[in-house]
């Protein structure tokens, strides 16, 4: 079989070789044709500048109708008439349900296909769908495409279904992911329990032991939600959970260092003890009692019954002062007595006032030495210990001060002030007296005073402060609400 083909925009014209036409019969029927062929390109609708624009950059072309499956061929009856064609034609367009109100006319072999289609693909489709039905010459394609409404909800709607569908489909695995996520979050707060209670008579410890059975719990629950995750059919995620947990942990690393620091110097501070709670210590410049030391930072009751915490870190890596880790105490001070009086018989007064007190301590004994000469006296600086876990510093320095300077006032040693010079710019009056008094004025007695005692009201009992700073701030808020690392 031989085919002569003239084209003319969409329609075809096959001629089979037996029909034995005369070469003139032969161009007749090709003018006819021809003339057909500009009759329906003039009853064609207007072409669209989308489809100037496809024909000036060679979009739309036969790369575009490849992407559209076709089927080789449509098998019918072998001798097909106009109506059989039309009828199968027709019935297949209205089987997709892709087009509306479809139309096909069937006239000598020429398909006219018309109607609404939903896209320009299905469009092409049943073009090239009808070219190759059997018989079929040619097709005119007088399909339109639906214009989309400018609100058109459809593609959104048809992803939130099939989102559904997928929930649908993955809330069997969520739910066991999630049964075996409760209970590996429960197992691994028994696990941190159990190795806090076996611990607990090895590590001394309590925020040690925290650590070790937090440690313990977090490892139960890590291998938990792997499980949950490979149960599921997440292997993948449960691979990336396991590799991205020591990123995850570098990433908070850095993110809360200060509060990993803190936290960390809490650990070493209970471990090394360097101090205990009622401590009076001092640390950059921060003195006060110790009341507690958390997590977080340490807290300290100064002497005026103020609050200070301050972070673990800076109190780790910071210097330390404690006034009470050990018993003694060493004070002083300094006494200046006159020029004109004995240095030793001061020296030995202030000494017998330091052998009796009570707050003194004899081992180590006390001292009280010339430190230096001043412009009208002559300073003494006298050193005592005392035990400060039973004395009070402040009370023990006023009640000594107080009893040397009785004595050193009852054995007429005096204690001059400090030489000063006086300038009269407007001169001083002078005024002749021309008979003397015959004797001189007599001067009051000086009484003899009773013996001081060793207290007085003002100093009490010479107890340490401890006791009273602890007892006035015991019912801080602050200090009750954590548990303390050091108790």
């Amino acid at each position: 079989m031989y085919r002569v083909q003239f084209c003319s925009r969409t329609n075809y014209l096959f001629m089979p070789r037996s029909l034995f036409l005369s070469r003139g019969v032969m161009l007749c029927l090709a003018l006819l044709v021809c003339a057909s062929s500009q009759e329906t390109v003039a009853q064609e609708d207007t072409p669209t500048a989308e489809d100037i624009a496809a024909e000036v950059t060679g979009d739309g072309q036969e790369g575009d109708k490849n992407a559209v499956q076709v089927a080789d061929e449509v098998q019918v009856d072998p001798i097909n008439s106009d109506q059989r064609i039309e009828t199968r034609l027709q019935e297949i367009m209205e089987a997709t349900g892709w087009f509306t109100d479809p139309q096909v006319k069937v006239d000598r072999g020429v398909a006219f296909l018309s109607g609404i289609s939903d896209t320009k693909s299905h469009r092409e489709w049943v073009e090239a769908t009808a070219i190759k039905t059997s018989d079929v010459v040619a097709v005119v394609n007088r399909l339109k495409v639906a214009e989309l409404p400018l609100w058109n909800f459809a593609p959104a709607i048809a992803s939130l279904k099939q989102l559904g569908r997928e929930a649908t489909g993955v809330l069997p695995l969520v739910l066991v992911a999630l049964a075996v996520g409760f209970v590996s979050y429960f197992l691994a707060r028994a696990g941190a329990g159990l190795t806090r209670w076996f611990t607990r008579s090895r590590i001394d410890s309590a925020l040690l032991r925290q650590v070790v059975g937090n440690v313990v719990g977090v490892l139960i629950f890590i291998i938990g939600v792997y499980v949950a995750l490979r149960v599921s059919g997440l292997t993948r995620l449960a691979v990336t959970l396991l590799g991205g947990t020591g990123l995850v942990g570098l990433a908070l690393g850095f993110a809360f260092r200060d509060i990993a620091e803190n936290y960390l110097a809490s650990i070493l501070i209970s471990l090394n003890h360097p101090f205990r709670v009622g401590d009076l210590i001092e640390v950059e410049g921060a003195k006060g009692f110790v009341r507690k030391v958390t997590t977080r930072g340490t807290v300290l009751n100064t002497l005026e019954g103020n609050q200070i915490q301050m972070p673990n870190s800076t109190v780790y890596k910071g210097k330390i002062i404690n006034y009470t880790a050990t018993p003694l105490s060493r004070r002083d001070f300094t006494v200046g007595i006159g020029f004109e009086d004995s240095i030793v018989e001061a020296q030995e007064i202030v000494m017998s006032v330091l052998d009796d007190h009570i707050g003194v301590v004899s081992d180590p004994a006390p001292i009280a030495i010339v430190e230096s000469l001043g412009s009208a006296t002559v300073n003494l600086r006298v050193y005592y210990w005392f035990d400060q876990t039973t004395h009070s510093p402040l009370k023990v320095s006023s009640s000594v001060i107080r009893l040397v300077k009785q004595k050193l006032t009852d054995a007429e040693i005096t204690m001059p002030d400090e030489a000063r010079e006086l300038v009269f710019p407007q001169g001083v009056p002078v005024q002749m007296v021309e008979q003397l008094p015959t004797a001189p004025p007599t001067l009051p007695e000086k009484s003899q005073s009773a013996d001081e005692p060793t207290t007085s009201v003002g100093e009490g009992d010479l107890g340490a402060e401890q006791t009273e700073v602890l007892r006035a701030t015991e019912h801080d808020e602050t200090v009750d609400g954590e548990a303390n690392l050091i108790a």
